[in-house]
């Protein structure tokens, strides 16, 4: 009883990291990385990162719709160090890849995926990572 009661009140003091949807914003993705809250994977590919940098702290992990899922995942059970239940949020130009990928990950079992709904660029969620400003980094190594 009283591990429950312990339990319920870490949750209510957390605030919620999922908007409409399993998305969230940029800008509340990024606030709760600095926190070491979340997670955030940067699923585009080598050379979008170079052209604009990554958000700042995040991860990579590339994943091509329609191709091989296994290192996608593999790199996903090396982030979240097989926790399948660590809060990530995923991130890609525009919003079409991460809903793939969430999908994927759901489907394997994870339980607290995000998707940074209006991606690097933009769409009809928000202005995106760059216009809003928020840090990158670049990504030499790419």
């Amino acid at each position: 009883m009283a591990l429950g009661l312990v339990l319920l009140a870490h949750l209510l003091a957390m605030p919620a990291l999922a908007t409409e949807q399993g998305m969230i914003a940029a800008d509340a993705a990024r606030a709760l990385a600095q926190q070491g809250r979340i997670t955030i994977v940067d699923i585009r590919r080598p050379d979008e990162w170079r052209q604009t940098g990554l958000p700042e702290g995040a991860r990579r992990a590339t994943v091509l719709p329609g191709r091989g899922a296994g290192r996608f995942l593999a790199r996903i059970a090396e982030l979240t160090n097989g926790d399948k239940s660590k809060p990530i949020a995923l991130i890609c130009a525009a919003g079409v890849r991460s809903r793939h990928a969430s999908g994927l990950l759901r489907a394997r079992g994870y339980t607290n995926v995000l998707e940074i709904r209006e991606g690097m660029l933009g769409n009809r969620h928000g202005a995106g990572w760059l216009k809003r400003s928020l840090p990158l980094v670049t990504c030499g190594r790419c």
